[in-house]
């Protein structure tokens, strides 16, 4: 048994990865996005070096620019990363826009901080550095808090309203950037360097005017994303949950600074930091720009490794310092040792539920083929719904787009299930069986991601390789229903052939010659003669009713000689007795094929006959409706039920076998259930309304 692969044309490079020159041409084309980054980026790393050239790491201010210089050089690349993707929305390029702008006030703010810390005179350019450092923060941290919160993840504010706590956002951090600026506060460098301009009496009032507005904008903000989750579901719904996991992170390790001892803190605090916007980078671009997933991925892994490790180790030397009686060295020995001891099964573990995050199980295909061999072995599992388990699984498992299958039946291809977003390009795995192809497993990149990895590939085959013989089965039991229909249908045709024949010729020409022979009669004195021709007469008389037996019995008289509708509405009035109304819904249907015609009729009147006769109702309902592909017949009565209870009708339970049997011959089904809350039966048959075209 073997899978083959539709092959299909790739580039060079990696899924999603554009080539040297494109790389080229989409900076070219966010040139000023670039520069920006740029910028941003080269003040981040050259505010650390000039602190760490001048020796001003033991100053207060310098341990917390870690934290700015992380903001200033992680936001601005994540950015560009976001309006280098593949035309990025317009609210994308605006929140990326907001990312790149607090990024380089950070950026400008560590700068003028650590030329500040290393002035050793109160000169005038000392000072305007600290009246500069004083107030850019506000502008690289605020608009986290606010505006990136509203525009996350399209860039798309939540409603009109959401305008008046974005303005108010904008007017507040303005009003906090002066009111900061203004207060009149020494920066504690090399040297106490005081700021040339300040205000005491404008500095509080325009602080405590930009609180009123900043506070409830920033819980406003905060509420949004909570809004977004509750509301949003699939690929929208995960965005916002990374996020949110990310700033909940970032929430313990700063909760958590008092606890953890220098400069461990100052480090933690910067790597959950950076998982802020990586997970805003993640969720926005999802297609693999530069392998950024799989950057990603290790970025998460290494900082939750970090992070769990050095909770291990503080709780254990906790622990042992406080039992030991202040034995450092020894507790920091066997605090590292069991630290060391957890690397690598934790690891593991890690990075095994990062790539379960990011492409769910397909690092252990056994995982997946498992789980969807469990579920069709599943008891009671009817065939039919192989497929769509199928797209459930492949789904679900992979965190692909959609999933579709399709069956190939006489050169056709049929789909059978499907599974999320199928408008998608897909690429298609062929499922055969002994050599022949019975159908394709059709699968949809994740969303964002240009085409299947070849990882997913490889999954994939071994599925469409599973379930091949399941798809096989169903390709030829649909060949057989097929076959089925087709028999039916020529053996109607035939029959409405005959009847025609019969009732046209035959029984006409019987009955002229019976009228042939009674005029004979008549003009005949002779006794013996007349006798002969009446018997003879008798005779044709006797073969005209014999033909008209058989004629009705190829097929029901009424629906050749009054129409479909016409031959139903007769038929329930048959029905109608005092103590039963009986009330005909019969749409025009237009022309049917004799298969269908017949179907209709014998389900109607076998069903009319189990309501008259067991069904102990007051009130019945014959309706049949058309659409575009099917006839729906319809039988409704308020008397018990036909199966279940006490109250059961008796001897029913042979002519529901007989109608569910009429209407799968010809490819259509057949349904009875209990009206809710009852007494009551709905009868429901849903039958093609042409086989082979109409005649």
């Amino acid at each position: 048994m073997a899978v083959a692969v539709d092959q299909t044309v790739r580039p060079a490079s990696r899924p999603g990865q554009p080539g040297r020159g494109a790389a080229v041409r989409l900076v070219l084309r966010n040139r000023w996005a670039s520069l920006v980054a740029a910028l941003a980026c080269g003040a981040s790393v050259a505010a650390v070096a000039i602190m760490t050239i001048g020796d001003v790491w033991h100053l207060p201010p310098a341990p917390q620019l870690v934290v700015d210089a992380t903001v200033g050089f992680v936001y601005p690349v994540i950015a560009l990363v976001i309006l280098l993707g593949r035309t990025p929305a317009r609210g994308t390029r605006a929140l990326a826009w907001v990312m790149l702008g607090a990024g380089l006030a950070s950026a400008l703010a560590v700068l003028t901080a650590a030329l500040a810390l290393v002035g050793s005179d109160q000169s005038d350019l000392v000072g305007i550095l600290a009246q500069l450092q004083s107030w850019l923060w506000v502008p690289g941290f605020l608009p986290l808090l606010t505006w990136v919160a509203l525009l996350y993840p399209d860039g798309l504010l939540p409603g009109r309203i959401w305008r008046v706590v974005a303005a108010a956002a904008g007017a507040g951090i303005v009003l906090l950037a002066v009111g900061v600026g203004l207060y009149p506060e020494d920066f504690q460098g090399a040297v106490p360097v005081a700021k040339p301009v300040t205000s005491e009496v404008a500095a509080p009032v325009l602080v405590v005017a930009a609180a009123v507005l900043l506070v409830p904008a920033s819980i406003a903000s905060v509420w949004s994303l909570v809004l977004k989750l509750r509301r949003s579901q699939g690929l929208r719904r995960r965005q916002v949950v990374v996020l949110l996991v990310a700033a909940g992170t970032l929430v313990a390790v700063t909760l958590a600074q008092g606890l953890l001892p220098s400069p461990a803190d100052v480090l933690t605090q910067a790597a959950a930091v950076a998982l802020v916007p990586i997970a805003i980078g993640v969720a926005v671009t999802r297609h693999r720009l530069y392998d950024l997933d799989t950057a990603v991925c290790r970025a998460l892994v290494t900082a939750s490794l970090a992070i769990c490790l050095i909770g291990v180790y503080l709780s254990v030397f906790a622990v042992l310092q406080a039992v030991g009686n202040e034995r450092s060295v020894l507790s920091a020995a066997v605090a590292a040792g069991a630290t060391g001891a957890l690397i690598h099964p934790l690891g593991r573990r890690l990075w095994a539920g990062a790539d379960r995050l990011f492409y769910g199980d397909r690092a252990d295909p056994y995982v997946v083929t498992s789980r969807l061999s469990s579920r069709l072995a599943a008891p009671g599992l009817d065939i039919a719904a192989v497929p769509e388990v199928v797209c459930q699984t492949v789904v679900s498992s992979l965190r692909l787009g959609a999933a579709e299958v399709w069956l190939l039946v006489d050169g056709e291809e049929r789909r059978l299930a499907g599974v999320g977003d199928s408008s998608a390009a897909g690429e298609r795995f062929a499922m055969r069986h002994r050599g022949e192809t019975a159908g394709w497993l059709v699968v949809a990149p994740r969303p964002g991601e240009a085409v299947v990895t070849e990882q997913d590939a490889d999954v994939l085959a071994g599925i469409a390789d599973l379930v091949a013989p399941s798809i096989a089965a169903l390709q030829l039991h649909q060949e057989l229903q097929r076959s089925r229909e087709l028999l039916v249908a020529a053996r109607e045709s035939e029959r409405q052939r005959l009847r025609r024949e019969l009732h046209d010729g035959v029984g006409a020409t019987l009955a002229g010659l019976r009228l042939q022979v009674e005029s004979a009669q008549a003009l005949v004195a002779d006794p013996t003669a007349s006798a002969l021709l009446a018997a003879a007469g008798g005779s044709v008389g006797h073969a005209v009713a014999e033909v008209r037996t058989i004629s009705n019995g190829l097929r029901p008289p009424g629906i050749d000689d009054l129409g479909l509708a016409r031959a139903l509405e007769l038929l329930a009035e048959r029905h109608r007795t005092p103590g039963l109304a009986v009330e005909v819904a019969v749409d025009e249907v237009g022309e049917l094929s004799a298969a269908t015609e017949v179907a209709v009729y014998r389900i109607a009147a076998e069903a009319l006959a189990n309501v008259s006769r067991h069904a102990q109702a007051t009130r019945l309902v014959l309706a049949l409706t058309r659409d575009a592909d099917s006839l729906a017949l319809v039988v409704l009565d308020d008397g018990v039920g036909p199966d279940g209870g006490r109250d059961a009708r008796p001897g029913s339970g042979l002519g529901i076998a007989s109608m569910r049997q009429r209407a799968e011959e010809i490819g259509g089904s057949l349904t009875v259930r209990a009206i809710e809350p009852g007494p009551g039966t709905e009868l429901r048959a849903v039958l093609p309304w042409t086989l082979e075209g109409p005649r």
